[in-house]
């Protein structure tokens, strides 16, 4: 009985042990998911949640972004979708 509980109670650190580092990597690669949608360069200044709501509402799978504007392909033409505000 006693070699039993303990084999129990060895398990149930592991199990806990485990899903500590799970859950901190998981919340490791959010927090640096997060940063990297922070630190956009010139040409990437749209969130990826902005591009992925673009995308969606042109009904399209290609955006063309430059520094200042984004364009969406209509037939052999790029129409300008979004202007970058001047802050």
């Amino acid at each position: 009985m006693k070699k039993t509980m303990k084999t129990a109670r060895y398990a149930c650190y592991i199990a806990l042990f485990l899903g500590t580092v799970w859950v901190s990597s998981m919340g490791y690669s959010q927090v640096v998911a997060e940063r990297s949608e922070r630190s956009l360069d010139l040409a990437t200044w749209l969130s990826k949640k902005q591009v992925t709501r673009l995308m969606r509402f042109h009904g399209t799978d290609i955006l063309k972004v430059t520094s200042e504007e984004v364009f969406i392909p209509r037939g052999s033409e790029w129409v300008l979708v979004l202007r970058r505000d001047q802050d």
